[in-house]
């Protein structure tokens, strides 16, 4: 079962452990270079140091990280960093998170959302293409923007709708090992 959850600040390192774990094609098509574990160290650390400023939507399927991405913010602006484990691509994940991390950026009135698409990419041009953002050619590569607009009742009401899931689904277990001791 697919789930998402954003990580608290205490959290954050598990994004660097997750993104060692990457095979290195996945890593070089989503910074456009090749990284190794130093740097990506060096990279959590600096997200660390400013939490305000980054967060961290989590894919799982049935509780192993599939997905990620990371939203940097500055100011009115927020950039998306978008990665799918190579076994669970093809199957709505990136979609899905996507989705959430739109509503997420409206609902706290961020108003642009911008994604950079390395050319040889072309899965994360089609998803920022199917959610409204524009790419623009930068040198080969390209940056794909999108006006975010304000958040209006539907789409608070479609991140409660997320918080309640998630809220449910760990309170499931507890359910089911209450009936199974007959409580």
């Amino acid at each position: 079962m697919l789930t998402t959850e954003f990580l608290s600040r205490d959290q954050h390192a598990k994004y660097g452990t997750w993104l060692k774990a990457q095979d290195p094609q996945t890593l070089h098509n989503y910074f456009g270079y090749a990284m190794g574990k130093k740097s990506i160290d060096a990279l959590v650390k600096q997200f660390a140091s400013n939490p305000k400023n980054n967060q961290f939507l989590v894919a799982k399927i049935d509780g192993k990280w599939a997905g990620t991405i990371h939203i940097a913010i500055s100011g009115t602006e927020v950039e998306f960093g978008v990665i799918v484990s190579p076994k669970y691509r093809k199957q709505g994940i990136a979609d899905t998170m996507m989705d959430e991390a739109i509503t997420w950026a409206r609902n706290r009135h961020y108003h642009h959302l911008f994604m950079h698409c390395i050319s040889w990419n072309r899965p994360i041009k089609r998803l920022c293409e199917k959610h409204g953002l524009v790419p623009r050619n930068m040198m080969g590569d390209s940056e794909a923007n999108l006006q975010l607009e304000p958040p209006n009742w539907g789409t608070y009401f479609k991140e409660q709708m997320s918080v309640a899931k998630r809220n449910w689904l760990l309170l499931l277990p507890l359910t089911k090992q209450n009936c199974l001791l007959g409580k």
